[in-house]
């Protein structure tokens, strides 16, 4: 049996805990250091100015980047982790890139702060009128009818057996909740920019051309992919991964199935998570130590 590393989506995070992570702690510090170097501004200030309403903002993902380094650090050398395998569903896979070694952290850096920056240009003009819901407790057969009432949707994410994500046109969002409360299911988050829609070959293609830019390596760990489950450890194929995560769903079952497969019993989640580690297929199927921010800065270290 053995360990491995998930870094989580990109979810709402509380700023100044981040902040405060990113300025204290030494090993968030000296990622701090390298990446103010590589955008040649204060990460720790641009976080600071960001506004409250993105939780999208160019900042924001590069500073919880390195919080999700730096916690993956946290963990192995003050808590003995010793993942053999990775995970990383949607954004967390730029996590697993640098923590894996197949792109250096300063490349991890730039990319993850063109991603956001091409990313909002984006969908500054396109698909202004979609959103991507998030909720739960609703079961797969009662999903079906949910989505039949909708004129356009796309599944854009499956992750648990009654945890779904879907894209839809924002003017029937309210109607969509409304629907999902009264199928005895949850609303959680609904996400803008959405993500995860087949409907957004404009934004993989742009994002092909960010992606050229960089040469990626063979990861020195497998990273399990969160579209079917399958290893990654050609660089060509983690590419191709990368690039069809914005037109693919996540697709969580399929991942804790291929961590399964390899033997993996226990999972750390290094990052801001407020979901991955929760999940009901997660918690069953494996042990899981959260290395988040609150855990790192309430409890002392050793």
């Amino acid at each position: 049996m053995s360990d491995a590393i998930v870094f989580p989506a990109l979810s709402p995070v509380r700023r100044k805990d981040l902040g405060t992570f990113l300025q204290i702690h030494p090993y968030a510090r000296q990622r701090l250091a390298e990446a103010d170097d590589v955008l040649g501004y204060h990460l720790s200030d641009a976080l600071a100015d960001a506004p409250a309403d993105d939780d999208y903002a160019a900042p924001v993902q590069v500073a919880v980047l390195v919080a999700c380094l730096a916690l993956a650090e946290w963990a192995q050398r003050e808590h003995g982790a010793t993942p053999a395998y990775c995970a990383g569903p949607s954004f967390g896979e730029r996590a697993a890139l640098a923590y894996t070694g197949a792109l250096p952290l300063a490349d991890t850096v730039r990319l993850v702060d063109e991603i956001a920056r091409a990313e909002k240009d984006y969908f500054a003009t396109e698909h202004r009128d979609v959103v991507t819901h998030s909720f739960t407790r609703v079961p797969p057969d009662r999903l079906d009818e949910l989505l039949a009432g909708l004129d356009w949707h796309d599944i854009s994410g499956r992750l648990d057996t009654d945890f779904h994500m879907v894209s839809l046109r924002e003017t029937a969002l309210d109607d969509f909740k409304t629907a999902i409360s009264a199928a005895g299911g949850y609303s959680l988050y609904t996400m803008r920019p959405p993500a995860h829609a087949s409907l957004f070959t404009g934004v993989r293609a742009r994002m092909q051309q960010v992606y050229a830019r960089y040469t990626l390596a063979a990861p020195r760990i497998p990273i399990v992919s969160y579209q079917d489950g399958a290893l990654l450890t050609d660089p060509v194929a983690l590419r191709t991964a990368l690039l069809d995560g914005f037109v693919r769903p996540i697709r969580w079952l399929d991942t804790v199935r291929g961590l399964r497969e390899q033997g993996v019993d226990r999972l750390w989640v290094a990052g801001p998570d407020t979901m991955f580690s929760r999940l009901r297929s997660t918690v069953d199927t494996f042990a899981v130590e959260l290395c988040d921010l609150r855990r790192v800065l309430v409890r002392p270290r050793r």
